[in-house]
């Protein structure tokens, strides 16, 4: 991957770049979300065991959906227990979380006594689980996984961090909950310019002459080889697209003022003003969309919590930690950049909270909480003992089986492999793996995630 400066790009090679080519964002944008070529777009994204990186509602599976149930109970309760409530998940995976909330509602009702019984009871028969997904070939996939329980769940497609969801708010009350949602937003890279302004990057895909997608115009840029020819959108979707193609495409960025991106320099500028002050700044990758994201979450209901989960940290750790902390792509340890596998590795990239605390308070919202995600074990009444680290072995264990003879729509991704980055053998046995999961998510090990509840203002 080659860099082509500034210095290079006159101010009106600049505009015409910037309405040629994606911005960095965009480019991550379309290697995760691209209809033709997208990670999860494409139906090739793997959750859990094989994949490029493991969740905890899929690592603690059935626990984290007894937590999220026995959460939603709790704050059911504290409104005075109303005839309807929703717990709505923005970007739901393969649908796992959505099915053991769903069971662990049910079974509480089966284990409570007394009071609580018909209370579990009340909850379970009203509760309204709600999934909104962007990609249509997700929530193919958690149909197929929910199964019969599909009929309690109900589907609002929609990209929260593009507009807001139609007909919002949605009910009067409910419980959100973003799971490693703001971790795959496409963020801009934003590197200081020649003079120590900030500047935007852009990416400029391109093909050696002697090849050339099946359609699309090829565009001569500065800075590039002279045997190099620039692809557009609709050439790096074919090329992309071609499985021994893709393997000739290279990658470029090229460095344009932040003014070639509507919003971001105001964007800057309310959360990172030194940028614009004398002096260099390393590297820093923005998301605007965290506040479109934030906003629009806030409308879903009229009363309600919001629970945010992500790997991230506020805004010292951004401005001082290297790059290779801040964004992945690929498998977990192999070093891997966008450009190495567009389409085919998930990216994500640390979350910086104080930007999401900041949009939550000019939405309307209080934090409410931030730190360790083990919280919402506390909040939620339920323990992580032994009987819980056993119970998440045997539904791995029942996982593993029903994969072996063929059983549910993730059975091809289980037979697979457990993780990646695991040589074979040297995993250790799968209880020390709960074991560690356990651990880290209740904050005995060292852990990169982060909870952050959000409320409306002036609400109990």
């Amino acid at each position: 991957m080659k860099s082509i400066p500034l210095a290079l790009v006159s101010p009106p090679e600049a505009r015409r770049l910037a309405r040629l080519f994606p911005s960095y964002r965009d480019f991550v944008d379309d290697a995760l979300f691209h209809p033709d070529w997208g990670y999860y777009s494409t139906g090739i994204v793997r959750f859990g065991e094989g994949g490029h990186y493991d969740t905890f509602p899929l690592a603690l599976s059935p626990m984290f959906g007894r937590m999220l149930a026995g959460y939603g109970y709790r704050l059911w309760r504290r409104y005075g227990q109303p005839q309807s409530f929703e717990i709505c998940e923005i970007g739901a995976g393969n649908g796992q979380l959505c099915l053991d909330v769903l069971v662990a509602a049910a079974d509480q009702v089966r284990r409570q006594r007394d009071a609580n019984k018909g209370r579990w009871a009340q909850f379970a028969r009203l509760l309204r689980y709600r999934i909104i997904e962007r990609s249509p070939a997700l929530i193919i996939r958690q149909r197929k996984h929910l199964g019969p329980l599909a009929g309690q769940v109900t589907w609002t497609q929609a990209d929260l961090s593009q507009r807001a969801a139609r007909g919002t708010p949605l009910a009067d009350y409910g419980l959100v909950l973003a799971n490693e949602v703001l971790d795959c937003l496409a963020h801009h890279k934003v590197v200081p310019q020649a003079d120590g302004q900030p500047g935007v990057v852009f990416v400029v895909p391109t093909l050696h002459r002697g090849r050339r997608a099946q359609s699309g115009r090829l565009e001569t840029v500065p800075g590039l080889r002279p045997d190099d020819r620039a692809l557009l959108r609709a050439g790096l979707a074919q090329a992309l697209g071609d499985a021994r193609l893709r393997w000739q495409v290279s990658f470029h960025e090229v460095l344009l003022p932040v003014t070639a991106v509507p919003g971001l320099r105001p964007f800057l500028r309310r959360h990172y003003p030194e940028f614009f002050r004398p002096g260099r700044f390393p590297p820093y990758f923005a998301c605007p969309a965290i506040e479109t994201l934030i906003r629009n979450a806030a409308r879903l209901y009229d009363q309600g919590e919001e629970l945010w989960i992500d790997y991230g940290d506020t805004r010292s750790f951004h401005l001082t930690k290297p790059d290779a902390r801040r964004m992945f792509a690929g498998p977990p340890r192999s070093n891997a950049t966008v450009y190495r596998a567009p389409g085919l590795d998930d990216i994500t990239f640390m979350v910086d909270f104080s930007v999401v605390g900041g949009a939550a308070e000019d939405a309307g919202l209080a934090v409410d909480f931030y730190g360790g995600q083990g919280e919402l074990a506390r909040r939620s009444g339920v323990r992580f003992d032994r009987h819980a680290a056993n119970e998440i072995l045997r539904y791995r264990a029942l996982g593993w089986m029903l994969a072996l003879v063929g059983v549910g729509p993730e059975r091809l991704w289980r037979q697979t492999g457990w993780t990646w980055g695991k040589r074979p053998g040297s995993g250790g046995p799968v209880r020390a793996d709960i074991r560690r999961g356990i651990a880290e998510f209740m904050g005995e090990r060292r852990s990169a995630f982060k909870l952050m509840i959000l409320r409306r203002k002036g609400m109990p």
